[in-house]
């Protein structure tokens, strides 16, 4: 592969600084009350130059989103999937909980844009796109957990994943919504919850 050239990698890494300051900004006001100019004050750029590298605001949401998005993709892929299945939940326990704690903001801004995908084609691409990666974390982890028990699932595979991802959605949600209780009780409701949904997706394993 070409490595990219001196003024590609400039434009990069302002593309990459905007995005990091759009983060900060938007996590913490909201999409609805924020505005490019605002963003563009925020970065020490001017309008123009926040435009020449991102179209509109509904675009500079989704490279934030993307950036957000991917590096916990990352983290869920290096510390939870490759882990060794003895200690695959208490690891995923373990990414939520930190993700819970740096990165609160940004969850509340995936929901804001999820809500904003009801009315926004261009937004819901997104969501789907998001979601079915995630979906096939899950997958690859209920494989696994299948191959390790030779055991099949008690249910469609697919299905099986649209439980584990709404456990995962509903406990971060309802921790965001929670502001008086510690996000550690979440997490610990949401480890008794998926222990049990195991044992009734192996209900022949007792492992």
């Amino acid at each position: 592969m070409t490595p990219p050239s001196k003024s590609q990698a400039k434009a990069e890494a302002k593309r990459a600084f905007l995005i990091e300051q759009a983060t900060a900004c938007l996590a913490e006001k909201g999409y609805a009350n924020v505005s490019l100019r605002d963003i563009a004050k925020e970065s020490g750029v001017s309008l123009g130059i926040l435009h020449y590298y991102f179209a509109s605001k509904e675009d500079l949401l989704l490279a934030v989103i993307a950036s957000y998005k991917e590096r916990l993709i990352d983290e869920l892929e290096r510390e939870v999937v490759a882990a060794p299945l003895d200690s695959w939940l208490p690891a995923l326990v373990t990414v939520l909980g930190r993700s819970l704690q740096e990165d609160r903001k940004l969850h509340r801004l995936w929901y804001d844009l999820q809500a904003q995908a009801l009315y926004t084609p261009v937004f819901l691409e997104q969501v789907h796109r998001i979601r079915a990666r995630l979906h096939d974390l899950i997958v690859r982890m209920l494989r696994r957990l299948q191959a390790e028990r030779q055991a099949s699932l008690a249910m469609d595979e697919n299905a099986a994943s649209s439980i584990v991802y709404s456990l995962i959605d509903g406990m971060i949600l309802q921790s965001l919504l929670d502001e008086d209780k510690p996000a550690a009780e979440a997490l610990a409701l949401f480890q008794f919850a998926v222990q049990h949904f195991l044992a009734s997706l192996f209900p022949l394993d007792q492992k």
